[in-house]
């Protein structure tokens, strides 16, 4: 498996875990990671912690982090709430802007929704890996969308995720993002403002 199909794995995988924990979350979590056994620090713990927990629990946790008490919520999974303070800002606008530049529209709610920027970014790493004609403007949007979006506001999240979380597997996701993306960012950012 090529890095380029490794980077679209931990996109889709990033996308699902921070999707809301229904009947199928488990299942589609698991999925996507066999893609990513080869990675010097695969997900399966975080998967395993995910399965320890009772189903409610994972529904009650989530919620708690990611959608209740706004505008206290301990995480809110949302561009424009880290980059603006507000919901439906500017940042959800030039995100919206970005998945249109690729045809694709999603629902209004959801535009700067972290599971939504992943699963924007494992379409676009997706396409590069393909080594088609679209390739090199995929490769050219992922850059441009982490230096413009995503590696702006994630290393916040992260932050406020590790604090926050009391079920162990969203702390272990936490730091398997802190331990990936960072530097990703660093790499992916720092070409992005070069090019810009």
């Amino acid at each position: 498996m090529s890095s380029l199909h490794q980077q679209a794995g931990i996109f889709r995988f990033l996308n699902r875990a921070f999707a809301y924990p229904n009947e199928a979350f488990l299942p589609e979590l698991r999925n996507t990671s066999l893609a990513l056994a080869k990675l010097a620090e695969p997900p399966i713990n975080i998967i395993a912690a995910f399965e320890r927990e009772p189903l409610e629990s994972l529904q009650a946790e989530y919620t708690r982090l990611f959608i209740n008490g706004y505008p206290d919520t301990p995480c809110p999974p949302y561009e424009s709430v880290y980059l603006e303070h507000q919901m439906h800002g500017k940042a959800t606008m030039d995100v919206q802007k970005a998945y249109r530049e690729w045809d694709l529209s999603v629902e209004a709610g959801l535009v700067d929704h972290l599971s939504t920027e992943f699963e924007f970014l494992a379409f676009l790493a997706t396409a590069h890996a393909l080594q088609s004609p679209i390739s090199e403007e995929a490769e050219k949007s992922i850059r441009e969308f982490l230096g413009k979006h995503l590696c702006r506001w994630l290393p916040s999240f992260i932050a406020d995720l590790k604090n926050s979380a009391r079920i162990d597997a969203y702390t272990r996701l936490a730091l398997w993002m802190e331990s990936l993306m960072p530097s990703y960012c660093a790499e992916k950012s720092t070409s992005a403002q070069t090019g810009s």
